[in-house]
């Protein structure tokens, strides 16, 4: 089978946030609001009003700052890595088989067999197929038809 596909960079940065929404990022998240509400709430006198809505706000604004922040830089750090990487932004071509996956028969990339990769998960635009914790492709369901999609997904299940 022989996927050909372009990424675009909105594509490539909403794989990058669905990567992370599959990751860690909800307990570093909880982990920051706990302690910021756990330092305000050691601070602050209880008897005096308006210190207490004070710190409320601060322990609120100071939050949704980190929430912001980081998805802020997320999205920048995709975005300078899709306009680096020629791989990304050029067309590329996958020859998938029951052996591995190679990238186009132009160049002399060799074949990854499926033993590299580790998992796969996938939403309704994508599919990220992971060679490691942190290392993914990002194929997009766009460029197949249904049959394609289950050949791909029986791959995906036979191998990983």
């Amino acid at each position: 089978m022989n996927i050909t596909y372009q990424l675009t960079r909105n594509e490539y940065q909403e794989a990058v946030a669905y990567h992370h929404k599959k990751g860690r990022r909800a307990l570093m998240i909880s982990l920051y609001a706990g302690l910021a509400t756990f330092l305000i709430l050691a601070g602050t006198d209880f008897s005096n009003t308006r210190e207490v809505i004070t710190n409320i706000f601060a322990a609120f604004f100071s939050i949704a700052f980190y929430i912001l922040f980081v998805r802020i830089i997320t999205d920048y750090k995709a975005k300078k890595i899709y306009d680096k990487s020629p791989i990304l932004s050029n067309e590329v071509t996958l020859h998938i088989s029951g052996k591995g996956i190679k990238q186009d028969k132009k160049t002399s990339a060799e074949l990854l067999p499926w033993s590299l990769f580790s998992k796969y998960t996938e939403n309704e635009k994508f599919y990220l197929l992971y060679a490691g914790a942190q290392h993914f492709n990002v194929i997009p369901k766009r460029v197949m038809n249904e049959t394609e999609r289950e050949e791909l997904e029986g791959y995906f299940v036979k191998y990983l």
